[in-house]
């Protein structure tokens, strides 16, 4: 029996892999040539900080909704780098919240992302293609074992219903393949 594995489509191999496991299985007696399958999408989402950051701290789910945890990532950054939108969409506030700066964005996908503390060069109604500089890291964040660290969020929904997801998911592709393991 062949073992299998996740991993991202590569069009033709997949078609073929499929269709030698189901000869394997004795469904098919003879095999025409199919069309490649279209690859798979990329991923959607990109880091909000170029070169791709390190990891200061990542998302912690609270027990409950009100309750401790870390709503979002930190990302290791200098003083005055530039923050850049980690996908297409809206800008919907660009504000100090607790004494930082913050810039958020609304996506196409109903997610809004929030980067802080942030010297925002957008203004709200603003529309960002993944990429665009969306403003400047700040010095200081609490917490952050370097000179700046970007709080990078993430939610679903708005008000006191939404909820908040790790960012770091958002770097995967969206859909998973099985391949067969060499």
């Amino acid at each position: 029996m062949r073992r299998w594995r996740v991993g991202r489509s590569t069009g033709v191999r997949t078609v073929v892999a499929v269709l030698a496991l189901t000869a394997e299985l004795g469904g098919v007696e003879a095999v025409a040539a199919a069309p490649a399958a279209p690859a798979a999408p990329a991923v959607e989402y990109g880091w909000p900080l170029v070169p791709a950051p390190g990891i200061a701290r990542r998302f912690e789910e609270p027990p409950f909704r009100y309750g401790r945890g870390h709503r979002g990532a930190d990302l290791v950054g200098a003083p005055g780098q530039a923050v850049v939108a980690a996908r297409g969409g809206e800008v919907v506030f660009v504000g100090p919240v607790a004494g930082r700066g913050v810039v958020s964005v609304l996506h196409a996908d109903g997610l809004r992302t929030t980067y802080e503390p942030v010297t925002a060069t957008v203004a709200p109604g603003t529309r960002v293609l993944r990429g665009d500089p969306i403003g400047t890291l700040d010095p200081g964040h609490p917490g952050c074992p370097a000179a700046a660290c970007l709080h990078w969020g993430v939610r679903r929904g708005s008000g006191s219903s939404s909820d908040y997801l790790d960012p770091l998911v958002l770097l995967r592709p969206r859909f998973v393949r099985l391949l067969p393991l060499p």
